[in-house]
C-alpha cells in the first residue's frame, strides 16, 4: 500500500508587492509608473592617485551621493551623447 503525500509550496516564499504599492492600493491611489528599462553597463578600471580618490570620496560624503553615480555624472556631462 503506497501513500502519496501532496507537499505544499511554503508560503512566505511568495514574492511579494513593495509595501509602497500596497499601501497606494489600500488608499485608492493610481499605482507608480513602471520604470525604464535598465540601461546596459560597462565596468571601467581606472588607476587614480590616492589623494584625488580621497578628495573625490570625501566630496561624494559631503554631497550625500555615490561615488560611482557622481563620476559617472561628471563623464556624461564631459561626454555628452551626440
Amino acid at each position: 500500500m503506497s501513500k502519496t503525500v501532496s507537499i505544499q509550496t511554503n508560503p512566505r516564499k511568495k514574492p511579494q508587492p513593495p509595501a509602497r504599492q500596497l499601501d497606494s492600493f489600500v488608499h485608492g491611489e493610481a499605482p507608480p509608473p513602471p520604470k525604464a528599462a535598465p540601461i546596459r553597463m560597462k565596468r571601467l578600471t581606472l588607476d587614480v592617485p590616492a589623494d584625488l580618490h580621497k578628495r573625490i570620496r570625501r566630496a561624494c560624503l559631503e554631497l550625500e551621493v555615490d561615488m560611482a553615480f557622481e563620476l559617472r555624472r561628471i563623464l556624461l556631462e564631459h561626454f555628452p551623447a551626440e
